[in-house]
């Protein structure tokens, strides 16, 4: 095979297509624009095990937050064109190492290192005194850090009260028990939410009721396609919960009318037959005939 001078072979050269061909190379790609770069720091791709995903994390409380953002992470993992697509994901805690940071090009043995501010203590004499010095100095940090308020983990800043998976986990829960309540009470207004959440924000309710509303239209659009609805009628909670959330009227407001124009005939026969019967004389003549 004939020599070809450098000059021309890199003339003729073009960068070849990425790894296409392993997932996990893809995966880790698009890894931070799924989770976003906070999580990216503290969870990554470790490998793949037939249709699931190992994710590996810092702790067993990243792994816990993970879990809740499941349905999201595997939307994103299923726009990226894999051959087999990623169905699971499972979590292994502890395996994460933390990245170390150093300006570009310079040694190990270059890198930055944080000057404390405190004078040397004074040498022991004893191993006593010198373990007495470490206990001091042991206890002087606990006192100077700032500890979750839940789980006591250590946290970056003293303006902080909680860690991230623990203030996720509260967030999770407050945004439950708003939508029950608004599930349960779907009339009351924004002044009478706060009475039993405090600080409720007109924003925090209204994306509450949006989640709520677009859950129920699911549940009964799939009662219509059906046309049946389950023998515990579920869906007759769920329609006027609707209606009422819908509406934002009192339950001694709404009318046959209001139910009709929210749901539409054919929900509304569904869900209450006897009313739409009444609202419909032809109907009940025929169905006495």
């Amino acid at each position: 095979m004939p020599l070809v001078p450098l000059r021309q072979a890199l003339a003729g050269w073009t960068p070849g297509p990425e790894r296409v061909g392993d997932p996990l190379h893809a995966i880790a790609i698009a890894w931070p624009g799924i989770v976003g770069p906070n999580v990216a720091a503290h969870a990554a791709p470790l490998e793949i095990n037939a249709a699931t995903l190992v994710v590996a994390t810092r702790s067993s409380a990243w792994s816990q937050q993970l879990q809740f953002l499941s349905p999201t992470i595997l939307r994103g993992l299923a726009a990226i064109a894999l051959e087999r697509p990623i169905e699971r994901l499972s979590f292994r805690s502890g395996t994460l190492r933390r990245a170390t940071s150093r300006p570009a090009g310079a040694p190990a043995s270059e890198r930055p290192r944080r000057r404390s501010t405190e004078p040397a203590p004074e040498p022991a004499h004893d191993a006593h005194e010198a373990l007495e010095q470490l206990r001091r100095r042991l206890a002087s940090l606990r006192r100077a850090r700032a500890f979750c308020s839940h789980c006591g983990a250590p946290l970056g800043s003293r303006s902080l009260r909680v860690c991230a998976p623990c203030g996720g986990a509260l967030e999770r829960d407050r945004a439950m028990r708003l939508e029950r309540i608004v599930y349960m009470a779907p009339w009351l207004d924004l002044a009478e939410l706060r009475e039993q959440i405090p600080a409720l924000s007109a924003a925090e309710f209204e994306r509450a009721r949006r989640n709520l509303l677009q859950r129920w239209w699911q549940i009964l659009e799939r009662a219509k396609r059906a046309q049946k609805i389950s023998p515990s009628g579920l869906e007759r909670h769920v329609a006027s919960s609707y209606v009422l959330l819908q509406s934002r009227l009192a339950p001694d407001r709404i009318t046959p009318a209001i139910v009709r124009n929210l749901l539409g005939p054919e929900l509304e026969a569904l869900l209450w037959p006897a009313a739409a019967d009444k609202a419909n004389p032809a109907v009940s003549s025929n169905n006495a005939s």
